[in-house]
């Protein structure tokens, strides 16, 4: 049984077995259904180019965030940007947390949602059979 303070976010798998899972971004007052990576080796919440045109944000204005330093993402060493603080969402009225997150200026991407989110966290759960979904307890 779920508590107040449980959150359960559904993910899809794919054919090459990575888990994916529909998350509400938010940034200034727009917000946008994502379908992020579940990447427990990534660092960061990573924003891909393509997600940040649906915001308004051209590949002009990426190269003018700043840099980041260190590795965000598994077998990734591009340079990252940072694009501050975002909401992430599991319903337009369910908030999961506020994050830093990061683009790549010049890299597509996937976005991916990592330890930059599941650390806010007390404990992180995956239940891989049936309805697969993530837990995160507060």
């Amino acid at each position: 049984m779920m508590s107040d303070s449980t959150i359960q976010i559904g993910f899809m798998v794919d054919s090459h077995k990575q888990w994916f899972a529909r998350i509400w971004v938010l940034i200034g007052k727009k917000m946008v259904l994502t379908e992020f990576k579940i990447d427990t080796g990534c660092n960061s919440v990573v924003l891909s180019r393509k997600t940040l045109r649906k915001f308004g944000l051209a590949e002009s204005d990426l190269v003018k965030l700043p840099k980041t330093t260190g590795i965000q993402a598994s077998g990734e060493n591009h340079p990252y940007r940072k694009l501050g603080k975002v909401s992430l969402h599991q319903s337009k009225n369910t908030l999961i947390c506020k994050t830093e997150a990061v683009c790549h200026a010049t890299h597509e991407t996937h976005d991916l949602i990592g330890t930059e989110v599941f650390m806010q966290f007390c404990k992180l759960a995956f239940n891989l059979s049936g309805n697969k979904y993530m837990e995160l307890l507060k």
